[in-house]
C-alpha cells in the first residue's frame, strides 16, 4: 500500500522523481522493453523521469505492465507522449498475482514482436 499510496502522490503532483542511477545512453537499443506497474492506470512517475531523460527517436519501446485489473490503463499513449519520436508497440498486461505463471505469455508477446 505505501507503494500504491507514493505513487498516488507522485502522479497528481506530476513529480519527476530522481532514479538513484541512470545509463549513459540508450544509444545501442533498438527496441526497449519498458517494464512498469500500472498505478492509476498509467506508469509511476519515475518512469517519466527515465523516458523524459533520453532521445527515443526511432527506437521501439514495447510497453510491459503488471496490473491488479486496469490492463494497459491509458499507459501506451502516455507512453507516446512522453517518450518523443519513439514508437510504442501494444503492450502486455499482466495481473499481477499472475505473473509468475506469465512466462508463455511474455514469450509469445516477445515472438509477436520479434524478440528471440
Amino acid at each position: 500500500m505505501t507503494c500504491i499510496e507514493e505513487a498516488k502522490k507522485d502522479l497528481r503532483a506530476n513529480a519527476r522523481p530522481e532514479l538513484t542511477n541512470y545509463l549513459d545512453s540508450i544509444d545501442e537499443y533498438d527496441t526497449v522493453i519498458l517494464a512498469y506497474p500500472n498505478y492509476w492506470g498509467t506508469f509511476p512517475m519515475a518512469v517519466a523521469t527515465f523516458l523524459e531523460r533520453y532521445d527515443f527517436t526511432g527506437k521501439t519501446i514495447l510497453p510491459l505492465c503488471t496490473n491488479e485489473g486496469s490492463g494497459m490503463g491509458h499507459s501506451e499513449k502516455d507512453i507516446a507522449n512522453t517518450a518523443k519520436g519513439a514508437t510504442v508497440k501494444r503492450g502486455l498486461a499482466i495481473t499481477g498475482c499472475r505473473a509468475a505463471q506469465s512466462k508463455a505469455d511474455v514469450q509469445k508477446w516477445f515472438a509477436e514482436n520479434g524478440i528471440a
